[in-house]
């Protein structure tokens, strides 16, 4: 049943992402490859030549030989959410033999922005039918490459960048309830946030309940940690933490 289900789901969704709302698109083909059955059976990454954009097809997750196209358009023919700006042009990817894919297991998706920003950033697909841009669970891996997975065997997408959220920078710590809790300058009390040092891998869950830290005293902070989350990560004495960054769960 739960097989079942991704599969539905996946269809709805392919059927639903167009071509987006540019009339006449400018479209530059990145790559057309053949991927045949010994490169399938031990997966293979499509890259663009200036490697911005990769994807990863993992061991399986075609059933037949297919083709696999990939196309990139001008990031300027769209029309972007409210308060969220492009950082990396439009990719598309097509695997051509639909019945190939097996959607059970997922394709795997990195692209590199055009800049570093510390600013939250998110990849983002198109929905035909809906006629809009929804946003897809991202991982940040720097200040400028994003990854995430998708079950989808087309798919077009960007990475956008939220002009007043933070999502890279300082963690400090106070002590407060003793608790996996946070203050956030960018989310509610009740949000639920994943911390991590990019550095070390090192990663904590934490509750936001309170507010802070003051972004125009301290601009380079990402968090204000309870004690017993920045534990977790650190230590205590060093007071603040380096190349953190925060990203909702819910």
């Amino acid at each position: 049943m739960r097989n079942f289900s991704i599969l539905f789901a996946s269809i709805i969704l392919f059927f639903s992402v167009g071509i987006g709302e540019a009339g006449a698109e400018t479209v530059t083909l990145i790559t057309d490859i053949y991927i045949d059955t010994p490169t399938m059976s031990r997966g293979f990454t499509v890259t663009s030549d200036d490697a911005n954009f990769r994807l990863g097809i993992f061991p399986e997750v075609l059933a037949e030989e297919t083709q696999v196209v990939v196309k990139q358009f001008d990031k300027t023919l769209f029309a972007y959410p409210a308060e969220w700006a492009p950082i990396s042009d439009v990719y598309e990817f097509d695997i051509s033999n639909k019945q190939a894919f097996k959607n059970d297991k997922p394709l795997k998706i990195q692209i590199t922005a055009e800049e570093k920003t510390t600013h939250l950033k998110k990849i983002f697909f198109w929905n035909g039918v809906a006629q809009e841009w929804i946003e897809l669970p991202s991982e940040v891996s720097s200040e400028e490459i994003m990854k995430s997975v998708l079950h989808l065997p087309y798919a077009k997408m960007i990475v956008l960048k939220h002009e007043k959220i933070l999502q890279i920078g300082d963690a400090s710590w106070y002590k407060y309830k003793n608790c996996l809790c946070a203050a956030s300058p960018d989310y509610p009390k009740g949000s639920m946030l994943r911390v991590k040092d990019l550095d070390t891998g090192k990663e904590v869950t934490v509750k936001v309940n309170d507010y802070g830290p003051d972004r125009s005293l301290f601009p380079l902070r990402v968090i204000d940690l309870d004690k017993v989350a920045f534990s977790e990560l650190g230590k205590l004495s060093w007071g603040i933490l380096k190349n953190i960054s925060v990203t909702k769960i819910k």
